[in-house]
């Protein structure tokens, strides 16, 4: 039978949406299949590096390490056997994790909500003490380390111990005195291994820390741990030698001596003098007293680091260079970055005292509502940087985005009266000469995938919240899926005015019927008053007005137009993948190129000359301290010569290009034509905090809320707790969350998932 077209195309139509939806899950398989074998291989480059330095000690594989090493060292060199063994495993993690961002950024965003037990990593074990906040993975990885440092040493020092008693002695040493130096030796190796971690977490825009998820808010804390744990053994390290020294009757000589064709131990005491110095004033007692010391005090790295390479040569050195090469090319693309002077939109000064800063931003640059910034002023300081939650949603606006700054130490106070004197002039304030850094963060909305939300603040602590709050508005309003249906909202302020911020929340605007789509739950909790601030001068005689809040006002605001021209740089962090690997490689090539053409002409050359050192128990020719500083100078040329080109054309072409962020479900996400973020919450009933839900003169209960919370949810849930306050604040939501996870009190079987969003450096 004969059939008309138009029958035969609705035919023809579901089978057309069969082999799209066919064609879409065989893609999404394929991206999932492509993803885990990059993640297999992150973890075999992990594996390798990690089994290098177990079995590097064993003397048992001694055999096997020797054919190794022989293999390599007549190829390529001892300098290059030592970068293949131990820095060619975290050059391959670097490339990797490229990859698995450019596969991520390709494929649908997850929002598999999450279930049953926190996770170990969302799970605090250690609440209080010296190390902080302590999650069960962090500690399950603190174990791992100092087991393998510990079966390092043990691994060296058994043999080392065995040569001090059987071999011949000289007149002025003893075998104790021997002993202790071997552990000053050994001591020193762990250093090394150390230091090759420890510039990792404070890469900022590292691809790793990013591939794995781990913002650089939470890796100062690694940073932190490793600090302390390497100046203790560095500073043992020395006190091994000068105790050993000092046995034989030479402690002065051996602390200034500068062999050129040993090991130099004058620039280790400089180097360690150097690293102490940092130490000291990296204690948490005086880095928040006295910040500028410390943070003036830390720039002694670069003292550290170069000392170090004069002290041990380029061959130890190269146990820490992937490290090192990698802090290397993060702080050039972030000088890169912070060269350009950043056009500030607007700014609103509140009552309060805290004041908002618009910053204009190309439009092609991700950031999430999580996501927070670094900025300098350089009419303020030249070096100091202050990081800054973003307090925008990236739906607020495509060209721009937001923090809000308390005036709590002296470089906010500072760039107050700028703003303030500004505005008081008629002048935009975007005379000042801002530079930012940025954005840094998770690289994803990682709270959308809990069903349930408890956010708690203390103070400025909001900021990040009030982002979070705007973006779920958002996304309600667009009618997205799987959003967090229950939002609780834990706020203590010392003063009542300061509820003034959450008033940056015009819910009603963003999304008219929020109350209809998810609960919120607002908790304020005001400190240091005993009861809700009255209406100055007030005639009214209804009660209900007479116990109001003050009406949020702008005291000053100023936009302008010409700002939004001179928006952030596109470099670091949410930069293209492309460009990163290129300029990353290009770095890696010229360091080899520098490497290989000073071999050729500088140590080659010298070496046949044979250059005499009487006494040298190492060899001849160009001094070791010589090889270190070329090295250093090796990597900088390559980082900054080779590297830096591919950056300019980064600069150049990136620039030119912009294109506008794309939403989840593929939708643009265009600057809002009424800017809602500019507005402010109206007194009748759009405000979140009023006094209805504000407690006065008590600070909150948060068992007694973390139960109201739990009653509400269904068995199994998962609650994603964020915490953003002070150290006090952070320690007893970890508590909290803590003792309900545990079987014996949670009747609920709720879990709740520990987040800090604090920033403390």
């Amino acid at each position: 039978m004969a059939t008309s077209d138009g029958e035969l195309s609705a035919e023809l139509l579901p089978r057309k949406e069969l082999a799209n939806r066919t064609a879409t899950y065989e893609r999404s398989l394929a991206t999932t299949a492509l993803r885990w074998a990059i993640w297999l291989s992150m973890c075999v480059a992990l594996g390798i590096y990690l089994a290098f330095y177990v079995a590097w000690p064993v003397n048992s594989l001694e055999r096997i390490r020797t054919v190794l090493l022989f293999a390599t060292v007549e190829k390529i060199g001892l300098n290059g056997t030592i970068l293949i063994f131990f820095g060619a495993p975290f050059l391959l993690l670097t490339v990797f994790s490229i990859a698995s961002l450019e596969v991520s950024s390709h494929s649908p965003v997850s929002k598999k909500k999450a279930r049953g037990r926190a996770p170990l990593k969302a799970q605090p074990v250690i609440t209080e003490g010296l190390m902080g906040m302590v999650s069960a993975a962090e500690l399950l990885w603190i174990v791992f380390f100092l087991a393998m440092c510990l079966w390092i040493m043990a691994n060296y020092l058994v043999p080392d111990f065995k040569r001090a008693e059987t071999e011949k002695l000289k007149p002025y040493e003893s075998v104790w005195g021997n002993k202790i130096k071997f552990i000053g030796l050994r001591l020193g190796f762990i250093g090394i291994v150390c230091l090759n971690l420890l510039f990792l977490p404070v890469a900022r825009g590292s691809v790793m820390l990013r591939a794995i998820d781990i913002p650089f808010e939470h890796a100062t804390k690694y940073h932190v741990w490793l600090g302390h744990f390497m100046m203790a053994v560095f500073t043992l390290h020395g006190v091994f030698y000068a105790v050993g020294w000092y046995l034989e009757g030479h402690l002065i000589a051996k602390l200034l001596e500068w062999d050129p064709h040993a090991l130099a131990n004058l620039p280790g005491v400089i180097s360690l003098m150097a690293g102490i110095a940092m130490w000291v004033t990296s204690f948490g007692w005086v880095r928040n007293k006295y910040f500028e010391l410390f943070f003036y005090t830390h720039q002694l790295y670069i003292i550290f680091v170069l000392f170090m390479a004069f002290h041990v040569s380029d061959f130890i050195s190269n146990f820490a260079f992937s490290g090192l090469f990698l802090f290397t090319f993060d702080r050039f693309l972030r000088f890169c970055q912070s060269q350009r002077s950043t056009g500030i939109i607007s700014t609103k000064l509140l009552p309060c005292g805290t004041y908002e800063l618009v910053i204009a931003k190309p439009s092609g640059m991700k950031y999430y509502a999580l996501s927070f910034i670094f900025l300098n002023v350089r009419q303020i300081s030249v070096l100091q940087w202050h990081p800054f939650s973003v307090s925008s949603s990236p739906y607020d606006g495509d060209d721009r985005l937001k923090v809000l700054i308390k005036p709590y130490g002296e470089w906010t106070r500072q760039l107050q009266d700028e703003v303030i004197a500004a505005v008081k002039s008629g002048h935009c304030p975007f005379d000042i000469k801002a530079a930012v850094e940025g954005p840094y963060g998770h690289e994803s909305d990682y709270f959308l995938h809990y069903d349930a939300l408890i956010l708690v603040a203390g103070g400025i602590g909001v900021s990040p919240f009030v982002a979070i709050l705007r973006d779920l508005l958002h996304r309600y309003q667009r009618e997205q899926s799987n959003l967090p249906s229950d939002v609780t909202l834990i706020w203590a302020v010392q003063k009542s005015e300061e509820l003034q911020l959450l008033d940056l929340v015009p819910a009603s605007k963003i999304c008219p019927d929020y109350n209809q789509k998810f609960n919120l739950h607002v908790h304020a909790f005001v400190t240091r008053e005993e009861g809700p601030a009255t209406l100055e001068n007030s005639e009214t005689s209804d009660p209900q007005q007479k116990y109001r809040f003050k009406e949020s006002q702008i005291l000053s605001s100023l936009t302008s137009v010409e700002a939004s021209k001179s928006p952030m740089s596109i470099l670091v962090s949410t930069g293209s993948n492309f460009w990163i690997s290129a300029s990353l490689l290009a770095s890696l090539l010229g360091y080899l190129l520098a490497t290989v053409l000073v071999d050729l002409y500088v140590l080659r050359p010298n070496q046949k000359k044979g250059l005499e050192a009487p006494g040298s128990e190492i060899g001849t020719g160009v001094p070791l301290w010589i090889r270190g500083l070329l090295n250093f100078v090796n990597m900088i040329l390559g980082v900054v010569v080779f590297g830096g080109a591919v950056i300019s054309l980064w600069n150049y072409f990136g620039g030119r290009r912009s294109s506008p962020v794309e939403d989840d479900d593929g939708s643009h996400l265009l600057s809002d034509s009424d800017d809602n973020s500019s507005t402010l919450a109206d007194e009748g009933g759009d405000r979140l905090v009023h006094p209805d839900n504000t407690t006065f003169g008590h600070r909150p209960n948060l068992r007694e809320l973390f139960q109201g919370c739990a009653k509400r949810q269904r068995p199994g849930t998962n609650v994603g707790v964020l915490i953003c306050g002070p150290e006090s604040l952070q320690t007893s939501v970890a508590e909290t969350c803590r003792s309900f996870n545990t079987v014996d009190y949670n009747p609920y079987n709720v879990a709740f998932s520990y987040h800090s969003v604090s920033f403390d450096l």
